[in-house]
């Protein structure tokens, strides 16, 4: 009976630190542009938000257009778990990809994407 309880015990604490660990990853809650905006103009900006400080020198933002990559330059932070990046370069219309890579506080790399579009209406 005893070890059963503490092989409950054990098992109790085990699923308590994994579910901390899976919570514990950085996430990205928020991007400019949107995620599947569609913008009248180019943009001068990246950012993506997180649910926690990123590791700027891990970080990585990157943009891939309809002509291919583009110039994403100036990396940084505005202090608001953010990494922001200046995009440069002539912007047609299509649609975007924009990448990230960075880590968080557990230290692991993650990397993720989101898209957006330009349409001028044949202005």
């Amino acid at each position: 009976m005893k070890q059963r309880r503490i092989a409950w015990i054990a098992f109790t604490l085990l699923a308590v630190l994994l579910a901390t660990a899976a919570y514990a990853h950085l996430k990205a809650s928020k991007t400019s542009p949107e995620d599947g905006a569609t913008l009248s103009g180019p943009v001068r900006t990246l950012r993506v938000w997180f649910n926690q400080e990123p590791d700027v020198p891990l970080s990585k933002l990157e943009l891939e257009g309809p002509a291919g990559p583009m110039k994403v330059e100036g990396l940084h932070t505005m202090g608001e778990k953010d990494l922001m990046a200046r995009v440069s370069g002539r912007m047609p219309d299509g649609t975007y990809t924009a990448r990230w890579q960075t880590a968080g506080d557990d230290g692991h790399v993650l990397t993720g994407e989101w898209s957006f579009a330009i349409d001028r209406g044949n202005r």
